[in-house]
């Protein structure tokens, strides 16, 4: 289960910035609408073959990064929260969506996604290390159980009965 769907995704960055990413080839064959109509299994009987065929690789390597942002998040929040988090809070699908897309710009990252992938690292070591919280599910308001239990830290022993000298 991903943190967002391919369709989320692409409405959230821009089906044709995401295109221009996933389609390196000269000429592109992948258009921003095709991409869309490919991730809604929409009917594509007025598109090239050959270009419903580049379509379906794009949406593999999205899906690819789509993965590789679920992992991401999964091994950070695992040691705190049971997996898989469902319903999905609103601030898991944009981290995932700022992981994909740097995921997607490997070789060509830009300042702002880079700063979008560093705050979404912060984010997720902040939610291991018990400092943030997932949140609630923006449609039902439902908070994921948290796995992490209550902790006793002592500093140590104050008294035992080798050094209670005259101590009754």
């Amino acid at each position: 289960m991903t943190y967002i769907t391919a369709t989320a995704f692409l409405e959230r960055f821009g089906a044709h910035e995401i295109a221009q990413r996933v389609d390196r080839g000269t000429p592109r064959r992948v258009t921003a609408e095709l991409l869309v109509a490919v991730a809604a299994s929409a009917d594509l009987s007025g598109y090239p073959p050959e270009a419903v065929a580049a379509a379906a690789v794009a949406l593999i390597v999205v899906q690819r990064a789509l993965n590789d942002a679920r992992d991401t998040i999964d091994s950070n929040i695992s040691p705190r929260y049971p997996l898989p988090i469902a319903p999905v809070p609103a601030v898991l699908e944009r981290t995932a969506g700022d992981l994909a897309r740097y995921y997607l710009y490997d070789d060509r990252v830009t300042e702002p996604i880079k700063d979008r992938y560093d705050d979404a690292m912060k984010y997720l070591v902040a939610v291991r290390d018990g400092k943030a919280q997932l949140g609630a599910d923006g449609a039902t308001g439902a908070q994921p159980p948290s796995s992490a239990g209550a902790e006793l830290v002592s500093g140590g022993r104050v008294w035992n009965r080798g050094s209670g000298n005259a101590f009754v």
